[in-house]
């Protein structure tokens, strides 16, 4: 059958009708040209369209997987995807109704209305699907990095006028000088370390407290391609202040306290975390500017939306105490290389109290999770769900990590692994044990733990020490390794000794001691 074109004769199409030709036009424009024998029409609608897929993808290609995630948190990427959805919408309009209209059929009347609304609905679909996609990584980037953060970078007092003494905050006497905030330093000239502060806050189901009892500072070497973390005890107490004075409550506490004393802190935003990163820095002699935020409930969310995560456990354990984020009856876990959901990794990295843990082991546990984390996100765990995966984090994360930074960060994340990770966690003898009106602290050795830091953050393009290298993986995970405690078996107690209470009066001022000779540094092994 022909069928006669407006002012024309008759023309026998090649094959199909119209509404096929729109169909394949829908799903790629132009190949209902090419079906129909449009040859010049096929190559003016998929040339263009095949050259764009073609970048696109040679682009996606070139990019680790783990750096997606970055990227799709990149205001500039969001807006380049509205952009192109909307050309991409158009032109494949433009096809479909090219297809439709086309002189070669009968026009179009009441019968094809239903095929044609067919048609509209695969058209926007598809579109309307991703638009919802990019519009969830937007309002998520927002939430998680705000457009104007508050804060900005560590606390610099040297803007503003000294800060008043407060009972919890004492001037150091007798000192004539105090420890300044300095950079970290680098062996290539413009490309620092990019140091950030990571931060578990203990906020969940039943808390109405605000204290930082995970804290890591993070540091990537962008030229040696390596990582290497460094674990601050919550106990620790006594800590330096960029401003001479130092913090002598617990660590843990200083954002609460900076955030209901802001007149302590002179040229302080208020929200405690450029306080922490200032005094973190000024203890550990490193420039720290950046921080991200972590609760508890949503870091199961994360976790669950990956797909879970792979850790190695260095030594079983059992704590008949921990009765939260479904464990009521305790929580166990047995040595070897496991997969854990959101709540078994939240257990793993909270359990302190069982036989032979402490907040030392804690810590170690707490960097095998971020580990873990990354391992996953950098083998593509969060492709399952990815929309899931961005509102977790934005549930879960703040940050004040520039948004022009984040592509770049999460590029040289992606790009170091486990064998290029290095950890410690400062314990003994860089932190001492005491007990006083404050209850049970850790008091720092700070000349020892800046030694210590001072190879384990090398200039950049150097290689920590060795000895701080992340131990291999154990292989092949073998289960969770999780179960009550009633199942599990016990493990011996390490024999620690207890402080002995001193009854003295709260602390004060006091002066710091001229260095004398210090032992040598020996830290908390911090494998997994």
């Amino acid at each position: 059958m022909s069928y006669p074109p407006e002012g024309g004769a008759a023309v026998t199409p090649r094959w199909g009708s119209r509404h096929l030709h729109a169909l394949l036009d829908s799903l790629f424009p132009g190949l209902g040209h090419l079906a129909a024998g449009r040859r010049r029409r096929a190559a003016l609608f998929g040339i263009p369209t095949l050259v764009t897929l073609l970048v696109v993808t040679g682009g996606l290609l070139l990019i680790p997987t783990s750096g997606l995630l970055g990227i799709a948190l990149d205001p500039a990427t969001v807006a380049a995807l509205f952009f192109l959805q909307a050309v991409l919408l158009v032109w494949r309009t433009a096809a479909i109704g090219s297809s439709l209209l086309d002189g070669h059929f009968p026009r179009i009347g009441r019968r094809d209305a239903l095929l044609i609304a067919m048609l509209a609905v695969i058209l926007i679909a598809p579109q309307g699907f991703a638009a919802y996609a990019t519009e969830v990584a937007r309002e998520e980037a927002d939430r998680i990095i705000p457009v104007d953060p508050l804060t900005t970078g560590a606390w610099d007092p040297s803007a503003s006028a000294s800060a008043v003494p407060d009972p919890e905050v004492t001037l150091p006497s007798g000192v004539p000088g105090s420890p300044s905030l300095a950079p970290s330093p680098s062996a290539t000239p413009g490309v620092p370390r990019q140091n950030v502060l990571i931060v578990g806050v203990d906020q969940g189901i039943g808390r109405n407290t605000f204290l930082t009892d995970t804290m890591i500072v993070v540091s990537l070497d962008p030229v040696g391609q390596t990582v290497s973390m460094i674990s601050i005890p919550r106990d620790m107490v006594d800590v330096p202040l960029p401003d001479g004075r130092k913090f002598s409550g617990k660590i843990n506490g200083l954002v609460s306290f900076a955030r209901h004393h802001q007149g302590t802190f002179p040229g302080s935003n208020g929200d405690g975390y450029d306080v922490l990163m200032g005094a973190l820095g000024t203890l550990l002699g490193l420039r720290i500017d950046h921080y991200a935020a972590v609760n508890l409930g949503g870091f199961v969310r994360v976790v669950d939306t990956l797909g879970g995560i792979d850790v190695d456990v260095s030594e079983g354990f059992c704590d008949p105490t921990y009765h939260e984020y479904g464990y009521p009856d305790g929580f166990a876990i047995s040595a070897g290389r496991h997969h854990l959901n959101g709540n078994q990794a939240l257990a793993f990295a909270r359990v302190r109290k069982a036989a032979g843990e402490s907040d030392f082991t804690r810590a170690a546990r707490q960097q095998e999770i971020l580990s873990g984390v990354r391992d996953r996100v950098k083998a593509g765990g969060f492709l399952g769900d990815p929309i899931g995966l961005v509102r977790a984090l934005g549930d879960t994360v703040s940050t004040n990590i520039p948004r022009k930074l984040v592509p770049d960060l999460a590029d040289m994340a992606a790009r170091i692994g486990r064998k290029q990770t290095y950890r410690v966690v400062i314990g003994h003898p860089l932190v001492k044990g005491d007990y006083d009106s404050r209850g049970s602290i850790q008091v720092p050795d700070v000349a020892a733990i800046r030694r210590l830091v001072a190879v384990l953050f090398p200039p950049t393009g150097t290689e920590p020490a060795a000895k701080y290298a992340v131990p291999a993986s154990s292989g092949r995970t073998s289960g969770s390794g999780v179960s009550n405690c009633a199942d599990a078996p016990r493990a011996t107690p390490k024999p620690t000794p207890k402080p002995t209470p001193k009854p003295t009066a709260k602390p004060t001022a006091t002066a710091i001691p001229t260095p004398t000779a210090v032992p040598s540094v020996e830290e908390s092994p911090s494998g997994p």
